[in-house]
């Protein structure tokens, strides 16, 4: 088995992004005379939100994401990239079949966080989550990457933090590699994560290129 595709994860794999959200819950939940620590910060809003209406029903919370994410658009601007980001999709690009990106986020969102880095050339396709094709951890998403790259799923590799990454990537049947940095242990638990059994653990993104070269 020779890996010679790539499919990234965005916020909190290539972009420092996840700080932005804390920082936009935090401020909105303030505003409302609310105080949480990051991680109840985290473990209450960052995930499954169809249940915080339920488990907050005095929040409005329909209302509170919208400013949520206005907030945080604004500040993507200046969103920072983890290190050696831009250098590991150069040295892929120039030896894999497709590099290519998968997010949840909506475009204009993603957008706005590349756009401080012209790093988007080094995709050969993205889709984003409003583009029709589910969300992770629905295999849609990267099912849609491999017919238009025409790539081998046993040949494919998915990199993601989180679990609807690993998952998703399974479902595709792709081969999977979890990104555990440590500034990204206040979002995920990693030793749960690590049980998903991605087939690589890495915690500094220039470790990719050695993953690829081992085949």
């Amino acid at each position: 088995m020779t890996l010679q595709n790539i499919i990234f994860d965005w916020d909190g794999t290539l972009a420092r992004s996840m700080k932005h959200w804390l920082t936009g819950y935090r401020s909105q939940l303030e505003v409302r005379g609310l105080s949480f620590t990051p991680r109840q910060i985290v473990d209450e809003f960052f995930y499954d939100h169809d249940t915080i209406s339920d488990r907050h029903p005095l929040l409005d919370f329909p209302v509170m994401i919208k400013q949520v994410k206005t907030q945080v658009q604004a500040g993507l601007g200046s969103v920072a990239l983890y290190e050696g980001s831009d250098d590991v999709l150069m040295a892929l690009k120039t030896q894999l079949l497709s590099v290519s990106l998968v997010t949840s986020s909506p475009r204009h969102m993603l957008m706005r966080g590349m756009s401080g880095h012209q790093v988007e050339h080094h995709f050969d396709h993205i889709i984003c989550g409003d583009d029709g094709f589910g969300h992770k951890p629905e295999p849609g998403p990267f099912a849609e990457i491999l017919k238009r790259t025409g790539a081998l799923a046993n040949e494919t590799l998915i990199i993601g933090d989180s679990q609807a990454d690993i998952l998703g990537g399974k479902a595709a049947g792709c081969h999977t590699c979890l990104f555990t940095p440590p500034e990204n242990a206040l979002y995920h638990d990693f030793d749960t994560l690590k049980q998903l059994n991605p087939d690589y653990v890495i915690d500094h993104l220039p470790l990719l290129v050695d993953v690829f070269n081992s085949h």
